[in-house]
């Protein structure tokens, strides 16, 4: 299978913007430092770490949200994103922020057109995805009368509407009920069926070890591992993903 993500020795460092911090002569932080790794086509791939060790850094550098200081970054095998590229590309932020006052109707039909999705195929689309998030009844009411789950499905939906090729989600499963989290699990999966590529970040770390194939283990900045899910789950009969990640990050 062919690599869709190609991240080589990439670093970033963000200014200090607390004065006295600066006086005292801290001028930077680390974001991430030397990270590389490969994510193929078709597969689900999951960066884990404790808050703030680099994971929502990483993901907007490969979607050029952020730019690194170093190292080189490929999609769809050539030098980051651009342009059209995006009709392809499906985002979910960590903090979605939605006009209140819009009806959800209305929110997917602004980035049905974002995605310039053919206006005969888009009223469809929009039914297929809020029906398979069991939003269909809330279909023409404002997103102001949605809860904090219902925002994250509302998300969810205008991140997968263009069907796309490569799909980011960060923190996916944030404000979900047991049940909503299954639910998006199942999309994930039925999505990947199609051929989608599926790069998430997530603090739920047995989501992980259920759905994903290779799993990054970021710490401080630094990737410390990178495992092959099913490789490890079939040599190691009692691996447990969280005691693992535990390990890794406290010694």
């Amino acid at each position: 299978m062919k690599n869709i993500i190609s991240v080589k020795n990439i670093s970033l460092e963000y200014k200090e913007k607390d004065l006295l911090k600066k006086l005292k002569g801290k001028k930077t932080t680390i974001g991430i430092k030397n990270i590389s790794f490969e994510v193929e086509e078709g597969e689900i791939f999951s960066i884990i770490g404790l808050n703030g060790a680099g994971k929502t850094s990483t993901l907007k550098c490969i979607l050029g949200l952020m730019k690194p200081d170093s190292g080189s970054i490929e999609v769809f095998g050539k030098d980051g994103l651009n342009g059209r590229d995006f009709e392809m590309v499906g985002y979910l932020p960590e903090i979605s922020y939605y006009p209140k006052s819009m009806k959800l109707n209305e929110l997917m039909k602004y980035y049905g057109e974002l995605y310039n999705i053919p206006k005969g195929e888009l009223n469809n689309k929009i039914d297929s995805v809020i029906e398979k998030l069991g939003l269909t009844e809330r279909k023409k009411d404002r997103l102001e009368k949605f809860s904090k789950g219902m925002l994250q499905k509302v998300g969810i939906a205008q991140a997968i509407l263009n069907t796309p090729k490569l799909l980011f989600l960060d923190e996916p499963m944030s404000g979900l009920d047991p049940l909503a989290r299954e639910l998006v699990i199942q999309i994930i999966l039925e999505l990947k069926s199609q051929g989608t590529t599926i790069f998430f970040n997530t603090h739920i770390l047995e989501d992980v070890a259920s759905i994903a194939d290779k799993v990054a283990i970021i710490n401080n900045g630094e990737l410390i591992e990178i495992l092959d899910m099913k490789k490890t789950m079939r040599e190691e009969k009692d691996f447990l993903l969280s005691d693992y990640f535990i390990k890794k990050v406290t010694t």
